[in-house]
This record gives structure tokens, sequence and C-alpha cells, in this order.
């Protein structure tokens, strides 16, 4: 305040004005004159404190925008106070490039608030914080408005708290937001600032900012800011030392990545035993990347390197039998738990290998841990052969039986140190355990353990699992044994498949030719319980009826493929043609056995043709019909016209006069409609050239009106109608209403004109 000559006499004449009335010391070396401290000097003060207030009024208050600078404020005063020129002892600052003629902006640092409705934000933001003093009511409160996405509140709140109140666990969601966001740099950022306003991270802060980097590992820094982070946190001054939390998400990072150099790295750092050890989910997170990064390189490869692909996967393969042998023994002693995302992910692994030793491993595998009995006789078990009696004559070895029991039916990857590997290499493959110098082939075989181990629970990923593994196996019948052992609902296991675990058994019935087991899985899923799960999709019907067309042969096939069709209708909101396509062919390899199979099939096709006929003509709501599926539904149309052509060459003079006038009608409807379809698509390839300019405006518009009015004019589907209709013995009525309604919708291609 007291900064020049002016506000010093303005400050002493107000309170010593009446007081003082001779002399006074000067203050500077000019002094101050005495007849500014007598009465008339007082009233010029107030005519200066006057004048003072019209500058403000007319510049603005300082620190505004529009406003002056102070040396031109303090000028002003001094002036219309008698003192002409500005006080030597003030230099005026050297006027920035913000300057502009309506006046000089301000210096602001950054981030600073100097305007008026920012203050009155911050006084809002602080009388909320007067009921926001406990840390979890801040927290539920940074909670309630992250979830209505006020970021920028929720950080003021937060920001200003920090000054009073230790908030760790508000910063912590505000980086877990903006992780969730995509926004990583953003988190990078809350996080040092959470640093600078003296709050401490905790361990669950460093699990955050871990595992958000795992949701983006496309962006290239993610990689190398986790290993940053993370290493960090084994300083001596980081108060907060890394745990297996840590680990497994830094590790999944890694994963992410692709990048195993730095997973092993990692990896190696973990100890034996202790709190540091891995766990069950670490051990899940490695055999789940050596799977993917196996499975991802051999994309690079072309087809013709089908060796080297095949031997890729069986190193990977080779990886992940070694770090189950460290598994086991650690399961055995108690020191981890095994759960069935574990066992899944090893025997995903395993369903890379390309031998029947690795699929049927997947089956020892979950009776090792799971106890899960098997339904398949085990590779090298030796086969008895009876006699008629039942009597024992002499065991049997299988080809591959005789090859696994001399150690021959492992690939050279199984071997310690295969060719063309070198001993270093392998050896680092596994960097939890050291090489052990055995075979790997009997890792998966169940030994005697203690009562007390818990076994894993095996659910919807093991049944897929085993279902897989079987099919691989040529193995259908046990299959469908390890089907009803684990979806027995009075059985020890009660698995609840999901539409995943339907579709894996469809294709396993579809290996057998089990239409009749299809049709029944497709009505169990219609029905119950499972109707309100929606199970049913186009997927699931195409499956059912590829297992119908395997079993083409049998005359009763119609029979289980007529109610997947009744289904479909009712399920679907369009009807499939894939579906419908299969369902024609099928009834088409029946003509020969007996055409009034195949004409009862027509039959029930004609709902479905008729659903597809309105929805390529008028469309969905939801869905926009493209032009491949109209010229797929075109060629569905023409094929099915050869099916009543087949029925009626081969029946001949066996039909019936009232099955000879169906096929007349129904050929009669669809020609027509195919023809239509066919000229649609013409002329709006000719319109669309037209608008491109590839042809003249005047001579692709009338030829397009032309014929659209042509067709939609009703005359020849009134011609074609009529005689149809006639056929079919329908009335005068009827025929007069079908006609009213094909004139009224004449009139839906105008639009398209």
């Amino acid at each position: 305040m007291l900064e020049c000559k002016t506000c010093i006499r303005r400050c002493i004449r107000t309170i010593f004005a009446d007081v003082l009335k001779s002399t006074l010391t000067p203050l500077s070396p000019q002094g101050l004159k005495i007849s500014c401290l007598l009465p008339s000097a007082r009233r010029n003060y107030h005519s200066a404190r006057t004048t003072q207030r019209h500058l403000l009024r007319q510049h603005g208050p300082l620190g505004r925008k529009h406003s002056g600078t102070r040396h031109q404020t303090t000028q002003a005063i001094a002036a219309a106070d008698g003192s002409h020129e500005a006080p030597p002892s003030y230099q005026p600052r050297p006027q920035s490039k913000s300057f502009t003629p309506t006046g000089i902006k301000t210096f602001e640092k950054p981030g600073q608030r100097g305007n008026a409705l920012d203050l009155k934000k911050q006084k809002q933001l602080d009388t909320e914080l007067v009921y926001l003093q406990d840390p979890l009511k801040l927290a539920e409160n940074t909670i309630a408005l992250l979830r209505n996405d006020d970021n920028e509140k929720a950080h003021d709140l937060v920001r200003r708290a920090s000054k009073r109140i230790q908030c760790t666990v508000s910063w912590n969601h505000l980086v877990d937001y903006a992780m969730s966001t995509g926004s990583v740099k953003r988190a990078v950022h809350l996080y040092n600032e959470m640093k600078k306003r003296a709050q401490r991270p905790d361990a669950h802060t460093y699990t955050i900012l871990l595992r958000g980097l795992s949701w983006h590992p496309h962006l290239q820094d993610s990689l190398p800011l986790a290993l940053k982070i993370y290493h960090s946190m084994f300083a001596e001054d980081c108060p907060i030392k890394p745990n297996i939390i840590h680990t497994n998400a830094v590790l999944k990072v890694c994963a992410m990545a692709r990048d195993m150099d730095a997973l092993w790295g990692v990896a190696a750092k973990l100890p034996q035993k202790g709190p540091g050890a891995p766990n069950n989910l670490t051990f899940t997170t490695i055999l789940n990347a050596i799977r993917v990064i196996a499975w991802h390189n051999d994309k690079d490869l072309r087809d013709e390197d089908w060796e080297e692909k095949s031997l890729r996967r069986q190193r990977a393969v080779v990886q992940g039998r070694k770090i189950w042998e460290e598994i086991i023994p650690r399961w055995r002693s108690g020191d981890i738990f095994i759960d069935e995302e574990l066992v899944c992910a090893m025997g995903r692994l395993l369903l890379l290998g390309s031998t029947e030793r690795d699929y049927d491993d997947i089956l020892s595998l979950a009776e090792q841990v799971m106890g899960l009995p098997r339904q398949k006789r085990q590779l090298g078990e030796p086969r008895e052969i009876t006699d008629g009696e039942g009597t024992s004559l002499v065991t049997e070895e299988t080809t591959v039986d005789k090859a696994s029991r001399h150690g021959s039916s492992l690939p050279e990857v199984y071997n310690d140190h295969p060719e063309g590997v070198d001993e270093d290499e392998t050896s680092s493959l596994s960097t939890l355990a050291p090489v052990i110098n055995t075979t790997l082939a009997n890792v998966f075989r169940p030994k005697c353990s203690s009562p007390k181990i818990s076994m894993a629970r095996p659910g919807r990923n093991t049944l897929s699992l085993v279902l897989d593994a079987c099919v691989n196996l040529r193995a259908v019948p046990s299959a469908q044994a390890y089907w009803g052992l684990l979806t027995d609902p009075s059985g020890p296991y009660n698995v609840a498949p999901d539409s995943e675990n339907y579709h894996m058994y469809l294709r396993v019935l579809r290996v057998q030719r089990a239409s009749k087991a299809a049709c029944d899985l497709i009505q169990d899923m219609h029905s119950g319980d499972l109707k309100s799960m929606q199970l049913l999709q186009p997927k699931t019907f195409r499956i059912a009826f590829s297992a119908c067309a395997r079993n083409k042969a049998s005359p009763r096939v119609m029979e289980h493929a007529t109610p997947i069709l009744h289904i479909m209708y009712k399920t679907l909101a369009q009807p499939d043609l894939k579906c419908l396509e299969m369902f024609r062919d099928l009834a088409s390899s029946q003509v020969q056995r007996d055409f009034h199979i195949t004409l009862n099939a027509l039959r029930e096709m004609e709902t479905g043709v008729r659903l597809l006929r309105n929805y390529v003509n008028y469309g969905n709501e939801d869905v926009v019909v493209d032009d491949v599926t109209k010229t797929a539904a075109t060629d569905f149309a023409r094929r099915l016209l050869g099916v009543f052509d087949k029925v009626r060459q081969t029946a001949g003079d066996r039909l019936e006069r009232g099955e000879k006038n169906y096929i007349l009608a129904q050929k009669s409807a669809l020609d027509l409609w195919a023809q239509r379809r066919v000229k649609i698509m013409k002329e709006g390839k000719r319109y669309q050239r037209m608008r491109s300019g590839q042809i003249p405006r005047s001579e692709g518009m009338p030829l397009v009106r032309k014929k659209v009015e042509r067709w939609t004019s009703g005359k020849h589907t009134l011609k074609l109608e009529d005689r149809a209709e006639k056929a079919l013995g329908v009335g005068r009525r009827k025929r007069m209403q079908r006609a009213e309604q094909a004139r009224e919708r004449s009139g839906e291609f105008d639009e398209f004109v």
C-alpha cells in the first residue's frame, strides 16, 4: 500500500490532517508541502477521492482485462491531486505483447483464478467442503460426481480439500476414472499432482495405474511406463513396496503388449515362497500370454510354412508343461490353490498342440485337479479282447498306444533339448523353475493326494474345454458322456450351460449325424427357464440344420428339421436366409425317396418365404437391407423354383390336381417377385449411374420413371395373381381385395423415383 509518495500523503492526510498545523519531517528528498495538510487541502483530497471513483468507473477495477496498469491509474490520481508527474521512486513495467488499445491484460500465472466468476465458484466449493470434512464422505461425493460425468467439479473439490485433509481415496477415484475413459496422460498427471499436494499414494494407487495401463496396450508408452512405475516401487525411499497384486498387474501389461522378454524379466524376480510368491493368477497370466503370443506369431507366417507353425506351437506347449510341473508341487504342498481359470488356461494351451497326446492330456488334466472321472480310455492303456462269453483272451495295443509306451508318440520338442534349440534357449523358456531332466509326458497323470487338498470345481469353461478335446479326438460318445455328467441337474456338478456350450455340443452332434438329438436340444433351449435366457441365435439354427444335412440319408430327417424351422419362425425377428437355403437343399434331397416329403417341406417354407419377401421389399426399422442380401434372396427364390420343377418332373402323373395347382400358384408368385427384383436392381444401378453423372439425366430419369410406373401399376401383378388364385379356387371377393391392396402398394415406389 505505502509504495509511493502519493500513497503516503493520502494516508497521513487522512489520519493527521486535523492535528498537524505547521511542519512535518519529510519522508522523501523532495519533502511534503505543508499546504497539503491544511483544511483546504482536505477538501482537495475529497475532490481527488471523487476523481478516483470516476476513474475506477471508467477504467474498471485493477486486475480486470479492460483496466489499465497500476502505473496509469496512479498517474491519473496524482494529476487530479495536483501532482502532474509520476513518482520518481516507481518505474513502470515494460509493456508485454498482450497490450491492446482497449487496455492491458493482467499478468497471471497458469491456472490462477483471477476473475469474479472463478471466485464465486471457489466460494461455492468451500461451502460444500464444510460438509465434506470426513475423507469417506468426500470419496462418496467424488464417486457420485464422476458417475454424472462432472469430472471438473470433482477434481476442484479434491484439489481444495487436499489443503486440509488426507484424501488419497478420492485421488484414487479420479485416477481410476481417467484410466477408464482412456485418458492415460491425464491419469499420470493426476498421479503426479497428487504427490505434489502432499497426498501419499497407497498400494491401491499403484494397482489402479498398472491395471489401467493394461487396458490400453495399443499405446506406445504403456509398457515402458508400467515398468517404470513398477521398478520405482523397489526404491529405498518408496514407502509402498510391490506385492503380488502389483506383479500380476504389470505381468498383464506385458502380456497384452505381447512382450515375452519383459514378462520373463518380471517373473524372474519373484521369490519361491513368501508374500510376493506367485499365485494362481500369476500362472494364469503367464500361460495365457504364451498361448496368445504363439497364436498371433503364426499369423505372420504363410500357409506353406505349416512345419514352422507346428514347431512354434509345440514349443509353446512344452513351456506350458514345464510351468505346470512347477505348479503341481506347490498345489500339493498347499502354497497355492488351483481354480477353473488356471486349469482352462493350461487346457487351452494344450489345444494348440497337434498330437493326440496333447488332446488326451486335457482329459487327464481335468481328472488330476478337478476329480472329473475320465469318460474315455487313456492313451497307452491296454485294451482287452474277449470271446463271445466274455472271457479275456489277450491284450492288444493300438499303434498309438505302442508308440506312447515306447515314448515315440511325443514329438522331438518334448525332449529336454530338442533338435535346433540350444540348451540355454530351452532353459530360458521357464524362468520360474530350473529345467528338470524328466519326461513331460506324465505331468498330468493323477496321483494319490491328501484329502485336504481342495479340488477345482468345473464350470462352463471346463465343459467347453472337454467337449473341444473330445471333438479333436473323434470321441463323440465320450463328449456326450461328459455333457450328461456335467449338466445333470441331480449330479454332483450341475453346470448350467451357456450359449457357447450349446453351440459346442451341437457341433459334437453334427459330427455324429445326430439330427434327432439336435432337434431335442433346440426344443429344450426354447422351453422352460432356458427360453428367458435367449440362447437361440441364427448361429444356433445353422449348426442344427447342418447336423440334419449330414444325416440326409435318414428317411426321417425331415421330421427332425421341421420343428427346428418352426422354432426359428417364433424366435428370430427375420428368418435366416442361410437356414432357409439349408432347409431347401435338405428338402430337395428327399425327392427321389418320396416327393410327398419334399412337397410338405415346401409348404412349411411358405411362411419363411413370405417373411423374407416382406423383409427385402420393405426392410426393417433397425436394419437396412443391403444389396448383397437382396441379391442372395433373389438367388434363393430362383433355386426354390428349381425345387418345384424337380418335384413336378419326378412325380409326373402321380400329382393330384390340388398339388398341381399349388405348385403352379407358388411358382407364379415366386417368378413374378424374382423378375421384379432383378429389374429393380438393374434400374437402380442405372439410376445410381445417372446420379453420379455417368449417363445424362434426360436418359436415366424418364426410363426409371416409366419402368417403375409400369411395374407398380398392378396390371402385371393382377394378371398373374388372378391366374394363381383361380387355380387355388379363391373367391372373387378376395381377388378384388388383393387387387386393391396391390394398387395401394404401388404408391410406395414414388419416393424411389
